[in-house]
């Protein structure tokens, strides 16, 4: 067996292979009015006899008094924490905290009763709508004139902001990394402390007490985590580097940070690294209840066996203690290899090394489809066929090759999405959207500055011409939504970009684009209010239409001139349940997706005849069918779409 888990909480086992000797001290937090560690008494650790490079100290033999009690080790002279520590506390340094009761090691008391009240199941990866968020942007305080983050905390989404996002019909809430991170106010891409929560987030109770209330609530939760690297302060660098550290690496990217060693085994067959980051999978797992995990950067980790083995013990670990209980692993893969997504026989043992990818190709392309950017050249596949594939699951253009990509075999495969926290290279969608705008009604140069005065100030402007420009920019952002609900994959969106939010700092700055929280005010402007009841209305749909957690899908209609260069944008696709069209309970969308406003729009050949439709969305004059022609006429808004259900 493994060296780590040791087995019991009391016997502490950390790697460190040269060291000469390693020691232990510790004190009670009710000490904290002394507080000086050098002066705490140290124990020496023993070198483990089963696990070479180990060294071990057992605290349920000293039989110490109940309490709380704060601990580092002390190698050189100096002191480091415990890199398994899965409690923290910071004073005078960060050091990791175990508790005693009846003279040994306990876990802190936290009862899972009532996780899932009567009646409420968790959704399969298929009925998923994924909401990203950082829990440091979920506060926010405008009335200091400041928009930099406020430092939003578990218990402040808890309280402010989860009733809110179930109504909304939000199932699954993907966390950036709520690992400890050195990085208080950023978005935390650089792990310290693998096993514990930020503590500047909240505490493993708090942690515990908010994947808790997700699932009250029918929401799975979902942690982005770092595995290609970690952060300088992790103590790993200090007692295990041979191990853990790889210096240089052919292409490998380290943003900063120190690459994890993968390659080759630490001793024997043992790899450090690899055992390290599946064991932390495992503890989330099992100590949090967590539904899934989305691994950041995954092409510069560049080990498909490692990342195999990850996704594979993690959903061991979830199938056998929670059996029945969906689970995920997404990589966020920007060269966008679906076949990791299959049982391909080149893939390592010819099995899937992860459930789903981040589909770049689907933000980039869906964007140019939003603003009647997508231009094709002389002999390339025409516009049509690009936004067909686009919405279906037979893979998106990319113009790197100029071929599309291969697709991919089921809807959970694909994570879509239009906006993510990666704001430098896709900024939010009322930027995208009304910035241009603005500009051409000469209201303004259309950048951050320009956006944000103007949507702060929509409801009280009696200006008519910026009121129309703020209006249309909402009714686009709901047509960029009801694209993303019913393409084929599991849509994903920005936490605020379902009330229209925008940014008020730079977005391509490192620093500032990582330090501009949710602006929470905005949902309750008049303009802003109306876009998230529509939006929520379509999020709604997509959790519990189950012609929209198949994958069928079928265009039934381009404008004869769509793919030229200067010609109306209008299509028209059914997600059919696999049923012929004109079949009851099916989704239809009627887009235009180019600058035409249409008071009447006749789409022939209409497969419903005169059978009633409901409207998902703004509210519109009933389109009118015409029983001679065959035709449905209805009304269609520049950039815009309609959805209907049968």
């Amino acid at each position: 067996m493994p060296p780590r888990p040791t087995g019991r909480p009391g016997l502490l086992r950390i790697p460190g292979p040269g060291l000469a000797a390693v020691a232990i001290r510790f004190a009670t937090l009710s000490d904290r009015d002394d507080f000086s560690p050098a002066s705490w008494p140290q124990r020496a650790l023993t070198a483990s006899v089963s696990f070479p490079g180990w060294w071990e100290f057992d605290l349920d033999a000293l039989a110490m008094p109940d309490g709380c009690y704060e601990y580092e080790f002390v190698v050189n002279g100096a002191a480091v924490p415990d890199p398994y520590a899965d409690a923290i506390t910071r004073f005078g340094g960060y050091r990791g905290l175990f508790t005693i009761a009846g003279g040994r090691r306990i876990e802190p008391p936290f009862t899972w009763d009532n996780e899932f009240p009567a009646g409420i199941v968790l959704p399969q990866n298929n009925q998923i709508v994924i909401y990203e968020m950082s829990i440091k942007w979920m506060s926010s305080d405008p009335g200091e004139g400041a928009p930099l983050v406020e430092l939003g905390t578990f218990d402040k989404v808890i309280f402010e902001h989860l009733d809110d996002l179930a109504a909304a019909g939000v199932n699954c809430i993907e966390l950036l990394p709520v690992e400890d991170s050195p990085q208080t106010l950023n978005w935390g891409y650089g792990t310290r402390f693998f096993f514990a929560p930020d503590y500047d987030v909240g505490s493993p109770v708090d942690a515990k007490f908010f994947v808790k209330c997700c699932h009250q609530r029918g929401i799975r939760v979902i942690l982005d985590v770092v595995m290609n690297m970690f952060a300088p302060q992790c103590p790993l660098a200090a007692l295990a580097s041979p191990w853990y550290y790889e210096p240089s690496s052919p292409g490998r990217q380290d943003w900063g940070q120190d690459l994890f060693h993968f390659s080759s085994p630490s001793y024997a067959s043992y790899f450090a690294a690899r055992e390290f980051l599946c064991e932390m999978a495992e503890f989330w797992v099992s100590e949090y209840h967590v539904d899934g995990f989305r691994i950041d950067d995954f092409k510069d980790i560049n080990n498909w066996d490692f990342v195999q083995e990850f996704r594979d013990r993690a959903t061991a670990q979830s199938n056998s203690l929670f059996p029945g209980k969906p689970f995920l692993v997404v990589a966020e893969d920007s060269n966008r290899d679906f076949v990791a997504t299959s049982s391909d026989p080149n893939n390592p043992g010819g099995n899937k090394v992860v459930d789903a990818i981040w589909n770049f190709g689907y933000r980039d392309e869906v964007r140019n489809l939003l603003t009647n950017a997508i231009y094709t050249q002389w002999g390339q596949p025409p516009r049509s066929q690009r936004v067909a594939h686009l919405i279906s699951k037979d893979g998106v253009w990319n113009g790197l090759p100029q071929a599309f990509d291969p697709g991919y075999a089921d809807m959970a495969c694909s994570v879509d999405y239009i906006t993510s926290h990666d704001v430098a290279d896709a900024p939010r969608l009322m930027n995208v959207l009304l910035g241009p705008m603005l500009q051409a009604a000469g209201l303004g140069d259309g950048g951050v500055d320009n956006v944000r005065g103007v949507v702060d100030g929509a409801d009280s402007s009696t200006n008519p011409t910026l009121q129309a420009a703020v209006q249309a920019a909402f009714v686009r952002v709901f047509g960029a939504f009801a694209v993303l609900m019913t393409s084929v994959g599991m849509p994903m969106f920005l936490a605020g970009e379902e009330f229209g939010d925008v940014h008020d700092t730079s977005y391509t700055d490192v620093n500032e684009k990582q330090q501009d929280p949710v602006q929470w005010n905005r949902a309750q402007f008049r303009g802003n209010a109306a876009l998230y009841a529509n939006v929520a209305r379509m999020i709604q749909l997509r959790v519990s239409h189950p012609a929209l957690q198949r994958n069928e899908v079928e265009f039934f209609y381009f404008h004869p001139q769509f793919d030229n260069n200067v010609a109306p944008r209008v299509l028209a696709y059914c997600r059919t349940s696999g049923l012929p069209l004109g079949s009851p309970n099916q989704v239809i969308v009627i887009a235009n997706m180019g600058p035409d406003s249409f008071s009447g729009y006749d789409i022939p050949g209409w497969r419903w005849g005169a059978a009633a439709l409901t409207e998902i969305g703004y509210p519109n004059a009933a389109p009118a069918y015409n029983g001679i022609t065959g035709a449905l006429n209805l009304s269609l808004s520049p950039f815009s779409a309609r959805v209907f259900t049968t």
